[in-house]
């Protein structure tokens, strides 16, 4: 009864929230199978529409209903504190409606919000870092998510125009033939290249870290240091955060409190 299961929402996309579980495991600190953290992953990414299509308008439906219905699910199973395995559904144009909706359905699960625990983690480790490059879906570039955390942390944000965000970063992670979420079993020759590219492009202006603020960039790049700049992996950071929560009771909050969340 007194077990802090953590529940991922997954299926945005799969291998995201399979990873999110996996960094789970890989950063406990273990004797032995029993004294892992329990953790409930649920999949349906049929049910959910893509973050980034609706708030570019190209989807009418907003996926934070299909969203709160699996957080439903996996607090009926027994989660109680909840991760969501995509950066880009923590735009306020979703994620204000999940904690609406959560809480007119008197929720308990403590939410932890993937972008502002990968923000404070740059701030407690690295002091040294003061230009911050973002590598992003469209939506999360659009939205400014992180952009508008960072500035209000005082940080220099580092991040292309339009039309490179839109052909080389976005591209490398939603093209329908090469992209990272099209090719499931491997990463392609042609989203290597974008790659290449795109960390060019931060090296060029000088950015002291990346942010991979996009889930499935955490499955293409793997190192802890790219030609002079640290990469932050968002979901590594965030499955540090979910096990906190777990083995500490950190987070006291219910999840309309932790919208508020201070920096």
């Amino acid at each position: 009864m007194d077990d802090k299961i953590i529940g991922i929402v997954g299926g945005m996309g799969p291998q995201a929230g399979a990873a999110l579980f996996n960094e789970i495991l890989a950063n406990t600190t273990v004797k032995e199978d029993q004294q892992h953290l329990s953790v409930i992953l649920m999949s349906f990414p049929k049910d959910i529409t893509d973050r980034t299509a609706f708030l570019e308008g190209k989807e009418k439906v907003n996926p934070a209903k299909s969203i709160v219905e699996v957080i439903s699910k996996l607090e009926y199973a027994g989660a109680k504190i909840i991760g969501l395995a995509c950066n880009t559904s923590y735009s306020p144009e979703i994620y204000d409606v999940i904690i609406k909706e959560l809480k007119q359905i008197n929720s308990e699960v403590q939410l932890l919000n993937m972008p502002i625990e990968t923000c404070k983690y740059i701030r407690d480790n690295y002091k040294q870092v003061r230009r911050i490059g973002l590598m992003t879906t469209n939506g999360t570039y659009k939205t400014g998510l992180y952009k508008n955390i960072l500035e209000d942390m005082g940080y220099e944000i580092v991040i292309p125009d339009l039309q490179f965000q839109e052909n080389f970063i976005h591209k490398m992670i939603y093209d329908r033939n090469f992209g990272i979420k099209s090719n499931t079993n491997s990463i392609s020759k042609e989203a290597l290249s974008l790659l290449d590219r795109a960390l060019g492009f931060f090296s060029e202006r000088k950015a002291d870290a990346i942010i991979l603020g996009c889930t499935e960039l955490s499955l293409i790049l793997k190192k802890e240091m790219v030609e002079n700049m640290l990469i932050i992996d968002s979901t590594q950071v965030f499955a540090k955060a979910l096990i906190r929560a777990g083995r500490t009771h950190e987070i006291k909050c219910n999840s309309t409190i932790l919208l508020k969340q201070e920096f």
